[in-house]
């Protein structure tokens, strides 16, 4: 018999089955749970989630991935539920990803293109490790001035902990000054030229291609925070699940010799943090604890309630 999903407590029974699914119901907490493999406080199933969120970043739009599921798991699922989905383990992988400081060489590769966000056209900016492919930052604009380039440039230098020798850019004339702000003048810029392989941006702009793919599949994004969160999620997806050939059809994070937080969608979902693990066990242990005093309480009470004997009739008429 499986513990409480909510409070952790063993004092579980049956509850009958929804849809082929065994529930049961916690004498503790009085809450029911279902017998699958449902994240903690969620019906849906981890895995049924994780494919959705693959699909997603995989370019498949909404409606595919809901006839997907119900193909795959005989489930349905509507397209703003599969949308929150993706809202919040977009979150969650963009947080996670953070701790990873990636092995990266001495050639960056900039550019920025143009994303239609909230019905107006804004810049997007990020940079490319030249050796392996690894995303290092990005950053979403309404200009494309020095200081929009210094974000960019800052935000690798983040990443990183290290300063590139070379950066190639497009001649964008804000580039120079903008390198120069953050790196200083042991940064080397090198404008590209059009039509050569060499000192050439065509890595970053096939990226930006396969980005506006997937924009063009969901219409543009609704708001700059919407868009911001998702090019960071897609950056997520780009450097730790999306094989690339030339690096042996492995992602850059898995090509390089560090442990990666995931490796796949579906760890992003049921994967936890040791941090965040030991707070959930500790919300359980409280949880329980107070789902056994609630318990002892009503014992209590019902201990000191009087029993309720039949009170002798009243004889009326007599003096």
């Amino acid at each position: 018999m499986p513990n409480c999903k909510y409070c952790g407590s063993p004092n579980v029974v049956k509850y009958g089955t929804f849809e082929g699914v065994q529930r049961y119901f916690c004498k503790d907490c009085r809450r029911k749970s279902a017998d699958n493999d449902a994240l903690f406080k969620m019906k849906t199933p981890a895995r049924v989630v994780g494919s959705a969120l693959s699909c997603y970043f995989r370019g498949m739009p909404l409606d595919g991935i809901q006839g997907h599921l119900q193909q795959q798991f005989g489930l349905y699922f509507s397209e703003a539920g599969i949308y929150n989905w993706v809202i919040r383990f977009s979150r969650e992988a963009a947080h996670r990803a953070k701790t990873f400081t990636p092995i990266v060489g001495d050639r960056w590769v900039a550019d920025e293109t143009v994303l239609k966000v909230g019905g107006r056209n804004l810049w997007f900016f990020d940079i490319i490790d030249e050796r392996s492919r690894f995303l290092l930052a990005s950053h979403l604009a309404e200009s494309r001035t020095i200081k929009d380039v210094a974000t960019v440039m800052r935000k690798a230098l983040q990443r990183t902990g290290k300063a590139p020798k070379v950066i190639i850019t497009d001649r964008l004339s804000a580039y120079p000054d903008g390198i120069e702000q953050v790196f200083g003048a042991d940064t080397k810029h090198i404008p590209s030229k059009p039509f050569v392989d060499v000192d050439s941006t065509n890595l970053i702009e096939r990226f930006h291609g396969t980005l506006k793919e997937r924009t063009d599949v969901i219409r543009g994004f609704k708001n700059i925070d919407t868009a911001r969160l998702l090019t960071d999620a897609w950056l997520v997806h780009y450097n730790f699940f999306k094989e690339h050939e030339t690096l042996g059809n492995v992602p850059p994070a898995q090509k390089m010799p560090l442990p990666a937080p995931f490796k796949d969608w579906l760890e992003v979902v049921t994967e936890t943090p040791e941090s965040r693990l030991v707070l959930h066990a500790q919300y359980l242990t409280t949880a329980h604890e107070r789902a056994q005093a609630r318990r002892r309480k009503r014992a209590r009470e019902q201990a000191r309630k009087p029993s309720r004997r039949a009170s002798p009739p009243k004889l009326s008429g007599m003096r």
